[in-house]
């Protein structure tokens, strides 16, 4: 049994419903305050109406091995949040590698909550792992919650270090990707369909 199972003695569905609400709360204040475009905004903006509706759904948690290294997802406080109740979420394996959730792992918040035409979730890629390029017809934003690593974003061939606190911002069909540096990648990734 890995470290991230464990926990799970003491799940309270409820509990990790309203930790949830109150961490997408402020990603959605924090990411307002960062993004510049009309288009960003829209997208914090919709993202933040569809939470304050409060649709909850019955879920179960899905721990995942790679969730044994979130003790190094500690750049902002928002990560430190994370810490407590990312072992209770629905993670599932990323549809775009065969690592079997042991090195990345994705959580879509539609599984907990209705969000209406917004998709939105968590990317978890550990140290030193990469998540594959790839490119999709809805423009997305990431919001880095920990680690340093290079991304590829914006429409850019080029990797670009950035740091939690960034947004980064792909049109439709940008290809883009992540390379993790030292420490676990925590980012909250918005769609909208």
């Amino acid at each position: 049994m890995t470290r991230s199972v464990e926990p799970l003695k003491n799940f309270n569905k409820q509990d990790v419903l309203n930790r949830t609400h109150r961490f997408l709360q402020s990603c959605a204040r924090t990411m307002a305050l960062c993004v510049e475009s009309p288009v960003q905004q829209k997208m914090v903006r919709n993202f933040a109406e569809q939470i304050e509706r409060k649709a909850m759904k019955d879920f179960e948690p899905q721990p995942i091995p790679v969730l044994d290294s979130c003790e190094w997802v500690k750049d902002m406080k928002l990560a430190r949040d994370f810490q407590e109740f990312a072992p209770y979420l629905p993670w599932s394996y990323s549809p775009r590698t065969l690592d079997k959730g042991t090195q990345m792992g994705v959580m879509d918040f539609r599984v907990m909550f209705d969000l209406g035409n917004v998709v939105s979730g968590l990317m978890y890629v550990d140290s030193y792992k990469n998540y594959p390029e790839h490119n999709h017809l809805p423009e997305e934003m990431y919001f880095l919650i920990s680690g340093t690593a290079q991304w590829r974003h914006g429409g850019s061939p080029h990797y670009e270090t950035l740091t939690a606190g960034n947004v980064v911002y792909n049109h439709p069909w940008n290809w883009h990707g992540v390379r993790a540096g030292h420490t676990p990648v925590l980012a909250l990734y918005l769609l909208v369909l």
